[in-house]
């Protein structure tokens, strides 16, 4: 299988999703035992940048990304999200 460049600057910004909840989480603004973990917002963050790109190019959100891309953005956010938060909790 190989991705796409779309896929892999989606994969990127999933890191950069996770680093970002994981420094908002170190300084307070999310909390683990909160409504929505921080694993969570990483899946929300995904989600939403799916439904940008597919407003913005006029495309179905489902089109440009594929599902295996779209399962190892959030498994290397939350694994960033791990990393620098010191756990998912």
């Amino acid at each position: 299988m190989r991705f796409t460049r779309v896929e892999f600057i989606f994969i990127a910004l999933g890191a950069a999703l996770g680093a970002i909840v994981a420094f908002a989480a170190k300084a307070g603004w999310v909390g683990a035992s909160s409504a929505l973990p921080p694993f969570v917002l990483v899946l929300l963050g995904l989600g939403a940048v799916e439904l940008g790109v597919g407003l913005a190019t006029r495309s179905s959100p489902g089109s440009l990304i594929g599902m295996p891309a779209r399962m190892l953005a959030f498994v290397v956010g939350v694994g960033v999200l791990a990393l620098l938060n010191g756990g998912l909790g």
